[in-house]
């Protein structure tokens, strides 16, 4: 069996819910449905698609990293958009980070959790083997 290593949800919300931003099981690491917050649950980027976006993907970039994956490990990712009109924004926010990475991506026009929220992002990562074994976890 495979080692679990989880990285602890920092929001208001885990108080409540029992998850974690992300959980690395072998060479998978899964982040959770992110949302453009600080550790208060407090919106960050306004009214802006774009910012809410770039604060999403940076606190998906740190979970990442703290299960010990890159961003050139992300194979998936979705993409939950309030309004369809914000995706030029999204994407450009996205495309800056996954250019050379190019992962398969979903886009979902979704309700999110609260109505100031623009979107919401989820990816999944899978290690190099080398990366996997090294670290400590079986390559399983």
């Amino acid at each position: 069996m495979s080692e679990r290593l989880e990285v602890p949800a920092r929001t208001v919300w885990a108080r409540t819910l029992a998850y974690s931003r992300a959980v690395r099981v072998g060479r998978h690491v899964l982040v959770s449905g992110t949302l453009p917050v600080d550790e208060e649950g407090r919106l960050v980027g306004g009214d802006d698609a774009f910012l809410q976006a770039q604060q999403v993907l940076k606190l998906m970039l740190d979970a990442l990293s703290k299960a010990g994956a890159a961003t050139g490990d992300v194979v998936r990712l979705r993409i939950y958009l309030r309004d369809m009109e914000d995706l030029s924004a999204v994407a450009a926010a996205q495309f800056a980070i996954f250019e050379h990475v190019r992962p398969v991506c979903t886009v979902v026009h979704s309700r999110l959790a609260q109505d100031h929220f623009r979107v919401q992002m989820e990816a999944d990562a899978i290690l190099p083997v080398h990366r996997a074994t090294r670290s400590g976890t079986s390559a399983a």
